[in-house]
């Protein structure tokens, strides 16, 4: 599989810039988009989770979303997949181990109340086997990635500190 450089904003079409709470799903060439409305569509899971950021800021919470494996399962995922690059609105990339993603979730709320009623972003990945500075505020894109086996996969990463204003 070629390995694409994460998209950016120039890259993306007025279309895909019009609603930043859809989540694409990149697959080479193929692109599913995931508006909240088809969030809807999938059932939603309950994880209690905490997460330790960088700043040594711990936070935990019930966070409810649709599993990511519930999503992939809407594109052709490839059975060589090794990992997952899920980047953010603001550019914020990381890439998770497929096994490690596949019981994470993308969440929607926290604690019982969405997340878009009081942060700046709809989604957030996250998930149990998740580390704090890899969970991602905003998911605008998910792309699945076969790895050779000597590719350091934080070189496909972007992980600059998150804006405080991102919340």
């Amino acid at each position: 599989m070629t390995h694409n450089a994460p998209r950016t904003d120039e890259t993306r079409t007025d279309t895909e810039r019009e609603d930043p709470s859809s989540v694409a799903i990149v697959v080479g060439d193929d692109r599913c988009t995931l508006t909240p409305s088809d969030f809807e569509s999938f059932s939603t899971t309950d994880c209690e989770c905490t997460i330790e950021c960088e700043s040594g800021t711990r936070t935990t919470g019930t966070w409810t979303g649709v599993l990511l494996a519930d999503l992939l399962d809407r594109v052709e995922t490839p059975p060589e997949t090794t990992h997952l690059r899920v980047t953010s609105t603001d550019g914020y990339s990381v890439c998770v181990d497929i096994v490690a993603a596949l019981s994470a979730l993308v969440a929607v709320a926290r604690d019982g109340e969405p997340l878009s009623t009081d942060k700046p972003y709809a989604t957030r990945f996250l998930g149990p086997n998740i580390d704090g500075s890899r969970t991602v505020k905003g998911v605008a894109e998910i792309e699945p990635l076969a790895l050779d086996s000597g590719t350091d996969p934080t070189d496909l990463e972007s992980m600059s500190l998150d804006d405080s204003s991102y919340g």
